[in-house]
């Protein structure tokens, strides 16, 4: 049975058996909960959105594989990070393809930026997170102004508004988002967005 701790401050430990017939549900949930964030994390390592993908999915498929026999005693994310990580070195390693994607930066420094990407990796998911919450028209010009690169006139001829309208409301998001995220305009942690 496939056993983690709980993401409390709890030592409390659960087993996905235990939740009978929800195990399913059990594994979904932790699957919604981490795949888009473990993918952000992936990227970090291999600079493929669809290969990252892949890295997580078949994380999450070894994990449902080996449930009835393994047990996490620490903290789920962490596993699951560590796991990711694993993942897209044995990935690199396999394809040689990691002096292409490092450069000549030697594998013991990748091993050791785990918690700064993990961190990197969670902020972003925040961002994200708060993106979403913003009003269905801004965030959509948002979204395809800084997140898709489009330029403001190819945003109005493709929603059928006026430039000054894409203007104003990537400045509305940026206002709910500097607040959402409690984060001065000049933070770097929306500085790619401002840009």
């Amino acid at each position: 049975m496939l056993c983690f701790a709980k993401q409390t401050m709890s030592s409390e430990v659960y087993n996905l058996g235990a939740f009978g017939d929800d195990e399913q549900a059990a594994f979904k949930k932790m699957f919604d909960l981490y795949y888009r964030p473990l993918t952000v994390f992936a990227m970090n390592y291999v600079n493929d959105i669809n290969t990252a993908r892949d890295i997580v999915q078949n994380v999450f498929v070894r994990l449902w594989e080996v449930r009835d026999s393994l047990s996490i005693n620490r903290s789920v994310r962490a596993y699951l990070y560590q796991s990711v990580k694993n993942a897209c070195i044995n990935y690199s390693r396999s394809s040689y393809r990691l002096t292409e994607i490092h450069g000549d930066i030697p594998l013991q420094v990748l091993e050791d930026d785990v918690l700064e990407r993990m961190i990197a990796t969670e902020t972003l998911e925040s961002v994200y997170k708060a993106i979403e919450t913003l009003p269905g028209r801004c965030r959509e010009i948002f979204t395809l102004s800084r997140i898709k690169q489009l330029k403001h006139a190819e945003i109005a001829e493709k929603l059928n508004i006026s430039p000054k309208t894409v203007e104003n409301q990537i400045s509305i998001a940026l206002k709910k988002l500097t607040a959402l995220l409690g984060l001065f305009s000049g933070s770097p942690l929306l500085m790619p967005f401002i840009i």
